[in-house]
């Protein structure tokens, strides 16, 4: 009897049927493995990274989910459409809450069309899910990006002072802080001297402090212009930021 050859065929159109019938009927990996076969063939095809990064996302795959993500987001890039590109990385920031370059990507883009509050508001979102002390890197990092939109907001540089003590660099903590404490007022220096403090509980904080708190409990909370000082951080210490990846 001879031996029977089957050739085994390309079959686009079954094989996306075959990777919607299993998405939706739950069966994430079986979806998974029929896109795959398809982005073998197409493995730049935006669309395809599109509908497979949220199944890899739930199934574990975080790295390979975060890689299609970002294809598909470039893709839309490459066409102009920037709206779709942003929406890919909101959703791989719901997805992969700790894939720090979707935080990073999404900012960058908002920032580049304009958007300086939205870019804002997905770095300080970002930088509440890295919470944990190995995840802190990150989080300062997301902090750095976000002074470079608005240098001298309270929370955000009290928060990041904060961060850079815990990881010993007290001398770019203090030099934050001093800057804002010539831009703050009323209770808004009341923090920023407690923070200063807390960094160096030494005789001068401690003053420093006391004489905010008796001053005015009156605060408006706007900012006071700097004294003829210039913006820039000496020697770039307070913008270093760590590489992209």
């Amino acid at each position: 009897m001879g031996l029977i050859r089957r050739r085994v065929e390309y079959d686009r159109k079954w094989l996306l049927a075959q990777a919607e019938k299993a998405r939706i009927r739950g069966r994430r990996r079986r979806a998974i493995s029929f896109y795959r076969r398809v982005l073998a063939a197409e493995p730049h095809n935006g669309q395809l990274h599109a509908r497979i990064a949220p199944l890899l996302a739930a199934t574990g795959k975080r790295f390979d989910a975060w890689q299609s993500y970002r294809q598909a987001a470039q893709a839309q890039l490459t066409n102009k459409s920037y709206e779709e590109a942003a929406a890919l990385y909101r959703e791989a920031t719901t997805t992969l809450p700790l894939q720090f370059e979707a935080w990073e990507c999404l900012a960058k883009l908002e920032s580049s069309r304009g958007r300086a509050d939205r870019a804002l508001g997905a770095l300080l979102e970002g930088r509440s899910k890295f919470r944990a002390k190995r995840r802190r890197p990150q989080a300062i990092a997301l902090l750095r990006e976000a002074r470079a939109i608005e240098p001298w907001r309270v929370d955000v540089v009290l928060d990041l002072a904060k961060l850079l003590r815990r990881s010993g660099q007290t001398p770019e903590a203090q030099w934050i802080l001093g800057q804002l404490a010539e831009r703050t007022e009323g209770r808004d220096l009341r923090r920023v001297r407690g923070a200063q403090w807390r960094i160096e509980p030494s005789l001068k904080h401690s003053w420093r402090w006391i004489r905010a708190a008796l001053a005015s409990p009156k605060s408006s909370g706007r900012r006071i212009p700097a004294r003829n000082r210039q913006e820039r951080d000496p020697g770039g210490i307070a913008r270093r930021r760590i590489a992209n990846p």
